[in-house]
């Protein structure tokens, strides 16, 4: 896996709430950009959401099916 991915794999949370920041940001500094493209931006940061969330989900199930140490069977007893 490349650095690019594995970063976007382990930050990918952090990289959405930045581009969701920046949305309304865009607009407030081009003023003159039609909101037909501020639309299609704000659909892919939803479609980016969903992706992360979906990857937030797989690492929790990861976390759970994971076995705890503490958890394992006491072989002295």
């Amino acid at each position: 896996m490349n650095s690019l991915m594995a970063f976007l794999k382990a930050h990918g949370v952090r990289v959405f709430a930045v581009l969701a920041a920046v949305v309304p940001f865009l607009m407030t500094r081009f003023p003159g950009v039609p909101w037909e493209a501020f639309l299609g931006l704000a659909a892919a940061t939803l479609g980016v959401g969903e992706v992360a969330q979906r990857n937030e989900w797989a690492k929790q199930a990861e976390a759970l099916a994971t076995r705890v140490p503490a958890d394992a069977p006491d072989p002295t007893v």
